[in-house]
Order: C-alpha cells, then sequence, then structure tokens
C-alpha cells in the first residue's frame, strides 16, 4: 500500500515496541486500516501483541474504561519461599479460568491480604455476593498463567493435577500452602492426653500419592491412603495422630514468623500441643 511506503520496519518496530502504539493507533497516524498495519507486522515479521496483552496495554492508556491494576507479573518465574508457599495455596484452592483469570478464593481475608501483598499486587479483594464470609483475589496476566501452566495448573485442573517439581529447600514452604488450602488439624476427644489430628486431602489421587512420598523424604512416617467419596465425587486422604502431628508442625511453620500461614490452623496446632499431657513445648 502506497501511504505504508514510508513506514520501514525499523520505524514500525519503534512506534509499536517500543511506544507501544496500538495497531489501530498506528493505522491512524498513516491513514490505513489495522488490518494493513498488521499484514506489515508480518510482512517484517514482528511478532504481534495477543488479545490480552493489547487489552493490558489498552487499559494502562486508558483506552477501555476498566482499570489497570499493577502485579508482580513475573513472581511465580522465580522460586522464593512466598512464592512456593502461594503456588501451594492456589494448586490447592485456587483455580485458572478458560479465559485466562487466576482466582484464589478463602473465608480468611487477611491471608488473602498477605498473598496479594506478596505478590505486590493493586488488586482488591472482593467479597463474593453468593457466600457470606468468602472473599476472592483475582487477576489475570498472561505470563503468571503461563507460568502456572509450567507447574500443571490449568482450568479444571482439580482431578488430575500432578505434584509439581519443588526445590529441596522450599518443599516446606509448599507444603504448607498445600496444608492451608486443603489440610487441617482437629481434635481426637477420645484422647485427651494427645488430641491433636492433622490430615491431608486432594481430589487427585496422583496429587496426593506423591505428598505423602514428599512428607516422608522429610521426616513423616508413610501413612495409608484411604479414598472417601464426597458430595463433589471421589477425593483421597491421610492423616498423623498426635506425635506425628508435632513432627509436621515444627517442618510447616519453622520459618514463623518471617513466613506466610493461616494463622487459625497455626494457632489450633498450638492449643493442642499445650493442653496435652506432659508437652509443655507448645508444638514449637
Amino acid at each position: 500500500m502506497r501511504k505504508l511506503q514510508g513506514l520501514t520496519k525499523e520505524k514500525l518496530a519503534e512506534l509499536y515496541i517500543t511506544d507501544k502504539k496500538s495497531l489501530e493507533d498506528i493505522g491512524k497516524l498513516y491513514g490505513v486500516s489495522r488490518a494493513a498495519v498488521y499484514d506489515k507486522l508480518k510482512k517484517f515479521n514482528i511478532g504481534h501483541r495477543s488479545k490480552s496483552q493489547a487489552r493490558l496495554e489498552a487499559q494502562k492508556q486508558g483506552k477501555i474504561p476498566q482499570q489497570y491494576f499493577h502485579i508482580n507479573e513475573g513472581f511465580f518465574s522465580q522460586w522464593s519461599a512466598n512464592m512456593a508457599y502461594i503456588l501451594g495455596l492456589i494448586i490447592t484452592d485456587g483455580c485458572v479460568s478458560q479465559t485466562g483469570n487466576v482466582s484464589l478464593s478463602m473465608n480468611e481475608k487477611d491471608l488473602l491480604e498477605k498473598v496479594r501483598q506478596a505478590m505486590d499486587s493493586e488488586h482488591k479483594i472482593t467479597p463474593s455476593k453468593h457466600q457470606k464470609g468468602l472473599y476472592y483475589f483475582n487477576f489475570a496476566r498472561e505470563r503468571i498463567v503461563n507460568d502456572l501452566a509450567n507447574f500443571g495448573i490449568l482450568p479444571n485442573k482439580s482431578m488430575n493435577v500432578e505434584f509439581p517439581n519443588i526445590p529441596e529447600e522450599f518443599m516446606a514452604d509448599f507444603i504448607r500452602g498445600v496444608f492451608d488450602g486443603d489440610g487441617s488439624v482437629f481434635f481426637e476427644k477420645r484422647s485427651k492426653d494427645y488430641p491433636v489430628r492433622s490430615s491431608f486431602v486432594s481430589s487427585s489421587r496422583n496429587f496426593i500419592v506423591k505428598l505423602e512420598e514428599k512428607l516422608q523424604e522429610i521426616g513423616l512416617p508413610k501413612r495409608v491412603i484411604y479414598e472417601q467419596e464426597t458430595k463433589n465425587g471421589i477425593s483421597y486422604m491421610f492423616r498423623y495422630g498426635h506425635s506425628d502431628s508435632k513432627k509436621l508442625f515444627n517442618i510447616l511453620y519453622k520459618k514463623v514468623p518471617d513466613s506466610i500461614f493461616l494463622e487459625r490452623k497455626h494457632r489450633k496446632f498450638q492449643e493442642g500441643f499445650s493442653i496435652s499431657i506432659g508437652d509443655t513445648s507448645n508444638g514449637k
């Protein structure tokens, strides 16, 4: 097209990549259609932005009404204690939609706030419109979705999620996230002296089998995995008694208070250990 004869590859790259102008913006500068600029991109072999990237850029520039919220898009690209914990939380209590929206829902608004801060996010924690006391932390970034996919966290992942490859130094942080998402600590009323029990549950057999093996590797005894029917289908679980729950406690919370954790479960462990006969260490 004659109008685009003066648009060199270098100039197009400057406008589109450096200046972040849209195809429509560039088309207006040269008096051509968006499609014509797109054809030029392909001719020069300049990679074009995905729909989500284009929408995000439009939000940043105020071209569409939805507010742009900052978040660390590379959060799941580099290992850290907080990254491993939040990965465990999302793999159990989170979900990724077909449209690329990541959602983490919990009753504990304070914990979601800690997650939001760790991810350097400006997104808001919002209450559920359908369930009282439930809160959501929602965000959508292509890089984050791709990184989560590399860990096996995909849409409709709960039934077939695999245990990801976690560096040994961050294994306890990851399992603490898994525990805060799908684990539980409770008291056995029939055992007044040593009442604490803890358990893990998952809809994915492959995931819980590997989880139990990893816990063996870091000091817990072998457990039997039970299959149980729930209103949502089949789930799998294993549990620990009082003394092994204390071992689990010491593994999960060894970095307290410098780590993220669900205070309610941490506190229940401590309550159980403090009332057991001859156990004055409060589980620490």
